[in-house]
């Protein structure tokens, strides 16, 4: 069904001060268009589908569209995007919901062109705040500006977090093992959690950790392009963003083939790499600097220009649930910066992908990777660290910048940028 979280709806004021304050926090935000019931939106996105929408009421008409708009201030619903709109509809039915007949929509952009699509409300009303409704393009929507906000994760708390998660499972969303009714992967590898999200199932040491007492109705994780990481408070939307691999030079070579499997990814980098010229690729047996749980199959190592650390390709197989996993690794002795199983659904071969692109372009972009002393180690990896032993509060940040500044050499797996 391709069932995909597409965009937050946020009423506001007046939508140039809306602007304003999105793009004070860092966040481009652009005129998007008038619609013919008589509102008209400011559109914050990027170049993947899923976006948000600022909206107010543009005329001073009444319909049940801009009366919604009028009254309403912060985020009053949003949309799940399906490929054919009345396939989802009789799903849904089938599930024990009672969506409306579609309708046809459209907007007319600054430049005058036309976007349309159709759309079918879930819920009692338009804009509903409790359920999401239904859109399916028949004009896609171009898009956005490739320097733009990408959306990771969007969590809404709704009324009753049970029907939503009903609808959810009904267009084929993927429920995550540990939380099957609360958090979900769309077709994109957009994350949306549904809150509160409670007790996880089974056994787990580790406890998901967003969830605060004064939690706004919904909040994004945005990924941009540049920057540090931030939270910030928008119109009653929590938003943290994060840079992302758009930022360095290396994502230039993220190769152009479709998702497939994470090994797959993993092959279409160093076939990139070893295609621009700036490194050779031969088969390796891996020495770890720290051994993990993997029988390995086969080890591809690149080499890249002098200064470089060398980036390891290990195929393997857990040795307990006999589960392919590939692992991404740096230097010699191998550190490992990432690790992905193998022949998951497609739902979340879209965010393994991500993982890979991330993990090479990390690889391939140099610093400090890995700093080890006796007993502890630290590990960079693309946003944040890993580390082994017991550490005093920021000591593991300490280790990387006095390696980064060159006033602590030994353990330390350090290499130049490949680009």
């Amino acid at each position: 069904m391709g069932a995909r979280f597409d965009h937050l709806v946020v009423a506001v004021e007046d939508l140039d001060e809306a602007a304003v304050r999105w793009r004070a926090a860092g966040i481009p935000a652009e005129r998007g268009g008038r619609h013919p019931v008589g509102t008209e939106n400011v559109l914050i996105r990027g170049p993947e589908p899923a976006y948000v929408e600022l909206i107010a009421a543009g005329s001073d008409r009444s319909n049940p569209w801009l009366d919604r708009v009028r009254s309403a201030r912060g985020p009053i619903s949003w949309a799940v995007a399906v490929d054919d709109l009345d396939a989802a509809r009789t799903a849904l039915v089938a599930a024990g919901l009672e969506p409306d007949e579609p309708v046809p929509g459209s907007r007319r952009t600054p430049d005058g062109d036309e976007v349309a699509w159709r759309v079918c409300d879930v819920g009692p009303g338009p804009y509903d705040g409790s359920l999401p409704f239904l859109i399916e393009w028949t004009t896609p929507m171009p898009a956005g500006p490739g320097d733009g906000p990408v959306v990771e994760g969007f969590t809404i708390v709704p009324p009753d977090p049970e029907r939503v998660a009903d609808l959810l499972l009904a267009l084929g969303f993927e429920p995550d093992p540990l939380w099957p009714r609360r958090v979900f992967e769309d077709s994109a590898g957009v994350r949306v959690t549904v809150a509160p999200v409670g007790r996880p199932v089974g056994k787990v040491s580790w406890t998901m950790g967003w969830e605060t007492p004064d939690e706004p109705a919904a909040s994004l994780v945005l990924r941009t392009p540049s920057g540090a990481t931030t939270h910030h408070d928008l119109d009653g939307v929590g938003v943290l963003t994060w840079p992302d691999r758009r930022q360095f030079t290396a994502a230039s070579l993220r190769p152009e083939d479709g998702p497939g499997s994470a090994t797959e990814r993993a092959d279409a980098w160093v076939r990139a790499v070893v295609g621009a010229g700036i490194g050779t690729a031969r088969d390796v047996e891996v020495t770890w600097a720290d051994v993990p749980a993997l029988e390995v199959v086969s080890a591809t190592r690149l080499d890249g220009p002098p200064g470089t650390q060398p980036v390891t390709v290990v195929r393997g197989r857990h040795p307990v649930d006999d589960r392919d996993v590939v692992v991404i690794g740096v230097g010699h002795p191998v550190e490992v910066i990432e690790r992905q199983p193998v022949g998951l659904r497609p739902e979340s071969r879209v965010r393994q992908v991500g993982f890979v692109d991330d993990a090479f372009v990390h690889a391939l972009s140099g610093g400090v990777y890995a700093v080890r002393g006796r007993r502890r180690s630290v590990v960079r990896h693309f946003n944040g660290l890993s580390s082994h032993g017991r550490f005093a509060d920021g000591e593991q940040e300490q280790w990387l910048e006095q390696a980064a500044a060159g006033r602590r050499t030994d353990g330390v797996v350090a290499g130049d940028a490949w680009l």
